[in-house]
């Protein structure tokens, strides 16, 4: 009885649902033109259906900017239910429907910090081209500190980054990856042992990485043991160690699988920390609310693959 009562205060036979599709491709999209090559209909009909859809919903829903439609809050807060509702109900009409990245026009958004984006994003634009794949992907910075407000943006889809040391029900996580550190120099400006010696890296300049350029966990470690770190600069990416350890000597300690990349990149040396350094876990994490949507499982078990085939 409360169903049916539901139902008639909504009266959704006068709702075509269909709308919601076509809302659904031009939040994906962020274009009337895009959205109706994605769903085979003319622009004038993709056109005619928002008009619907912002008499339905009282509201503009998208509005015409630089990069595309720009949705509103309204339909910024509508999409966080509309997605899995759709995705549940084509999973029950369809039964163990998969995603075709091949069919789609869909772009993922992924968010990451830029030392995992140094091996992601080759790879997966590499995957696109060998694959002929239809969907795109962009790629976003965030860290471990960022985490939640990133994922905030319904835009993005998954964030890989430093496994959160607390999370909410709103969230879900899956590891990935754990991994230690390296030390990286350039072995034709610094004459060192191979390995390092403790010694060597107490007295040897170092380039500090650190997204909010303070104090990193090596200051920590090398102050409980009394020393304070001879940093000569700080920076605030990853990318920018190889053009400044060609230059100057100076290492860097970074994560092992960025130490690798850089060291083949730039013919940089890469040995272990003289320290006892702890250890790190990436995770892919994503909203609760779309851990069903085909499309999000997808593009997670991409991010799965990726690892594999890195050996991470």
């Amino acid at each position: 009885m409360f169903i049916m009562a539901s139902i008639n205060r909504i009266d959704l036979h006068q709702v075509d649902l269909n709308l919601l599709v076509v809302f659904q491709a031009l939040m994906q999209e962020g274009s009337v033109t895009r959205a109706g090559y994605k769903l085979s209909l003319s622009q004038s009909a993709v056109s005619a259906a928002l008009g619907r859809l912002r008499k339905l919903f009282d509201d503009p829903l998208f509005e015409r900017s630089r990069s595309g439609m720009t949705p509103t809050p309204k339909a910024l807060s509508l999409s966080l239910s509309i997605g899995p509702s759709l995705s549940t109900i084509a999973a029950v009409i369809l039964d163990d429907v998969e995603f075709e990245p091949w069919q789609s026009s869909r772009t993922f958004h992924l968010a990451m910090s830029d030392d995992i984006e140094m091996l992601f994003g080759p790879w997966v634009a590499r995957q696109k081209l060998d694959h002929n794949w239809s969907v795109n992907f962009a790629i976003h910075q965030t860290n471990s500190h960022l985490w939640r407000t990133t994922l905030d943006d319904p835009l993005i889809d998954v964030v890989l980054t430093t496994t959160p040391a607390h999370m909410a029900a709103d969230f879900r996580a899956e590891p990935m990856f754990s991994g230690d550190y390296r030390c990286v120099h350039n072995p034709r400006l610094l004459n060192l042992s191979n390995p390092l010696t403790t010694r060597e890296y107490i007295e040897t300049r170092h380039l500090r990485v650190s997204f909010d350029l303070q104090r990193g966990w090596v200051d920590e470690v090398l102050a409980a043991m009394g020393h304070q770190r001879n940093t000569l600069c700080t920076i605030s990416h990853f990318s920018g160690i190889g053009p400044i350890l060609l230059d100057l000597p100076v290492i860097a300690t970074i994560p092992e699988h960025v130490a690798v990349r850089a060291g083949e990149m730039y013919g940089l040396r890469v040995s272990p920390v003289p320290l006892q350094m702890p250890r790190f876990t990436i995770s892919a994490l994503w909203r609760t609310e779309v851990d069903g949507l085909i499309e999000n499982q997808w593009i997670r078990q991409l991010c799965n693959t990726f690892v594999q085939v890195h050996g991470l």
